[in-house]
């Protein structure tokens, strides 16, 4: 338990970190859902593709094309090319640090009992959901929802750490009961196990701190480079707008301050 918490605290740290380092830059908020393939990149409300970009020079809104000059083709691509540039990255970032913490539960039941109790299972599955609600990568496709990305942090600290203490805590009972029938049937030695469970704590604990500050220095190195480009982006975004009035309808990058 000490390794978890210290590991879920580290996680905490980073993306806090990272969110007061951003907030001194910008308060930047997406407000609509991004879908990115290599081809294509869809703005996506309410489950409907709204604005479609194909091939970073055709733009489709609510399924019509939208026929452009060479020039405003231009800033078209200046637009889809700063999504491509920033959030793929974003939702990389974001999935690996709590992928990572993931592994890290399992791993650590995996020491401690013969088998996975269930109800770890159940409530790792309603973590991934969650983080797949606000993030989500495939082989061929990023997405991430509408959000406000200078409080990432928030959804981090808040939900996703209160999910992983209630996946731990759940869990323990389930192991306790399997190692009390272990020590009842006489099947191994309940101390030397949880001798053995200790030190491989202490050794994937040393493990994940490790990744974890090498991820809070990665995060906060990129929070300015981002909101740099969501400030041009942003921009080029207004210029499009200009030339596509149907294009405000659906508002991506909104800066704050």
């Amino acid at each position: 338990m000490a390794f978890l918490s210290r590991s879920i605290l580290a996680l905490s740290i980073a993306l806090s970190s990272t969110s007061v380092f951003a907030q001194k830059q910008c308060d930047v908020e997406l407000r609509h859902g991004l879908i990115i393939t290599d081809d294509v990149i869809r703005i996506v409300d309410k489950g409907q593709t709204r604005v479609q970009i194909n091939n970073n020079n055709q733009l489709f809104i609510r399924g019509y094309w939208v026929d452009l000059s060479d020039d405003e083709s231009k800033v078209l691509e200046q637009f889809s090319n700063g999504i491509r540039h920033t959030v793929p990255e974003l939702v990389n970032l974001a999935t690996d640090g709590v992928n990572l913490g993931l592994s890290a539960i399992e791993h650590v039941v995996e020491g401690m009992s013969d088998k996975e109790p269930e109800v770890l299972k159940t409530q790792l599955q309603y973590v991934e959901r969650a983080l797949m609600d606000k993030f989500k990568r495939g082989d061929d496709f990023f997405f991430i929802a509408p959000q406000s990305l200078s409080q990432i942090d928030d959804f981090f600290t808040k939900e996703i750490s209160q999910k992983i203490h209630s996946a731990v805590h759940g869990s323990l009972g389930a192991i306790l009961v399997s190692l009390g029938d272990a020590f009842k049937s006489r099947e191994g030695n309940i101390e030397d196990r949880i001798n053995d469970m200790g030190q491989r704590m202490d050794i994937i604990s040393k493990e994940i701190d490790k990744s974890l500050q090498k991820k809070a220095h990665q995060l906060e190195l990129k929070a300015s480079e981002y909101c740099e480009c969501l400030n041009a982006l942003d921009v080029t975004e207004s210029r499009l707008q200009a030339i596509v009035p149907g294009m405000a309808d659906f508002d991506l990058v909104q800066i704050k301050s």
